[in-house]
């Protein structure tokens, strides 16, 4: 019954929705191998690509591209992680990762060219990426577990890393 509503719901939401946006050049892929796994994408403006992929169990993922020329990728393979990836603007790539379970990884751009990234391999990560401006980097690689990590960066020409190792 729930996966029913969850259709009929999707397309309501599809019907009901601008199609000057399909045919602008916009392109979704969504996987959900796994159980129980809910996705959201939604992209405005044109030009905009995106793949989202969850093998697990209970994943959850949220991807919403506005303008131009925007990329993000999305995998999670364990169970109970959620993706977040929010991007506004031109030319903005994302990539997410996570492995293990748990884990919990956003990501927000706004302006042009930002690049971000994140890639958790164990379990009960943290990590949130904020970019404004202008050509900013940030990269967070966590690989043991319940690591935390932020990255901020306003203005432009910012580069920021993050690597985290074992266990807290």
């Amino acid at each position: 019954m729930r996966r029913f509503l969850l259709g009929t719901v999707a397309l309501i939401a599809f019907l009901a929705a601008d199609t000057t946006a399909a045919s602008a050049g916009n392109s979704a892929l969504v996987y959900q191998y796994g159980y129980r796994n809910s996705g959201t994408f939604e992209q405005h403006g044109r030009y905009n690509r995106g793949t989202m992929r969850q093998d697990g169990e209970y994943n959850y993922s949220h991807a919403m591209q506005r303008g131009y020329w925007n990329y993000l990728y999305q995998q999670q393979l364990g169970n109970r992680n959620a993706a977040m990836t929010d991007q506004y603007g031109e030319n903005n790539y994302a990539v997410t990762g996570q492995q293990g379970r748990d884990n919990q990884a956003a990501t927000y751009q706004t302006g042009r060219y930002n690049t971000a990234g994140i890639a958790q391999i164990g379990s009960n990560h943290r990590a949130l990426v904020d970019q404004y401006g202008r050509n900013n980097t940030t990269a967070v690689i966590q690989v043991g577990n319940g690591q935390r990590a932020e990255a901020h960066q306003s203005g432009d020409g910012n580069t920021g890393v993050i690597i985290q190792g074992g266990d807290d």
